[in-house]
Parts: C-alpha cells; sequence; structure tokens
C-alpha cells in the first residue's frame, strides 16, 4: 500500500515538473532586474494569423503567452536561465499546432546578462483546398532587432550587451557595439 502511493506522488510530481511555464513578455514600463545566471531572450514573431502558444523546451520548458501571439508583428523580451533552447511546438489554437522540427535552425542559446536575439519567426497561414496550410521560417534582422531595443528598451539596452543567438554565425553587434564597457561585463 505504501509503494503505491510513493509511485502515485512521483508520478504526479513528473507530470507537474513537466509541464512549460506560460509566460508574458517585459513589457517597456516595467523595471525589470535579471535574476542570477539569467539572460534576455528578444524574439520577433510576424504572423498572420493570431497563435495559441509557442512552446520553447530546453534549460526549462516555457510556453509563450496567446496575450503576445497576436496577428502582426510583435517582439517578444523575456528573461530565460542561461542555457540552449529550441522551437518545439506552435500551438494555433485547441487542436490544431506544428510540431517536431527537425532542423537545427530552430535552436537558439541565452547567455547570462546578455539580449540574446534568436531571430524573426515568421509565419503565413493560407488555404489549399479544404484545410490551412502554414510556411514558416526563423530569419535574422539583427538591424532590425537592435532599432526595437533602442526604441523600447533603452534602458535595458544601456546595461547589457545583445548578442544574435539564432541559427548560424553572424557578427553584427559586435561590429556596431562601441569599444565602452557594458555593466555586464564587470
Amino acid at each position: 500500500m505504501i509503494k503505491i502511493k510513493l509511485i502515485s506522488v512521483l508520478l504526479c510530481m513528473l507530470v507537474l515538473s513537466s509541464c512549460a511555464t506560460k509566460v508574458e513578455s517585459i513589457n517597456e514600463q516595467s523595471q525589470y532586474a535579471l535574476q542570477e545566471k539569467h539572460g534576455y531572450l528578444l524574439l520577433a514573431v510576424d504572423t498572420n494569423r493570431s497563435l495559441k502558444e509557442i512552446l520553447l523546451t530546453g534549460t526549462k520548458r516555457i510556453a509563450l503567452s496567446e496575450k503576445d501571439l497576436k496577428s502582426g508583428s510583435n517582439y517578444i523580451l523575456i528573461s530565460l536561465p542561461a542555457g540552449q533552447y529550441e522551437i518545439s511546438k506552435v500551438r494555433f489554437n485547441n487542436y490544431a499546432y506544428l510540431k517536431n522540427f527537425e532542423d537545427d535552425i530552430w535552436e537558439f542559446s541565452v547567455e547570462e546578462n546578455k539580449i540574446n536575439y534568436a531571430g524573426h519567426l515568421k509565419m503565413n497561414s493560407y488555404i489549399v483546398w479544404y484545410y490551412v496550410a502554414s510556411r514558416m521560417s526563423l530569419n535574422n534582422n539583427s538591424s532590425i532587432a537592435l532599432e526595437f531595443m533602442e526604441d523600447k528598451f533603452s534602458n535595458i539596452l544601456q546595461n547589457h550587451s545583445m548578442t544574435y543567438s539564432g541559427p548560424g554565425n553572424e557578427n553584427f553587434f559586435e561590429l556596431i557595439t562601441p569599444a565602452s564597457p557594458h555593466k555586464d561585463s564587470e
């Protein structure tokens, strides 16, 4: 009897620990301070339909909120523990979703005390015969992401360097960053 209770408790803990944490992006008015061993993730989402959630898996399971995934172009800035992540599921509604992305282009990293730009997730849905099809890509638009940060979050940008953490290699942020030290390099 005790073994059954113990197994039940362990199974409940396993199920609860595997759930994704729902997060909403940091807004312009908030005075947000990073926790230790955390970095910022900046992800742009451009879609012609509202999405229910985007699931990120890796160091921590995160579900980006429906509030941030409305139709149009949106930037999402959140704090995450440093580590490796990937986009693992895009949910359109309660029934339709995309998952099991096979290529490594959906992977990105979050470095401690930095603003980590993962890319610009572009998704267009269209009707083909009697069903809805979607085309999705993760593109690098570093200069546009920098303009967004300068315009909306200059206070965070003053204290944290920005880096591209999406697929491929790119050193745009290192080339345009002045030689002055940032607070995170102390």
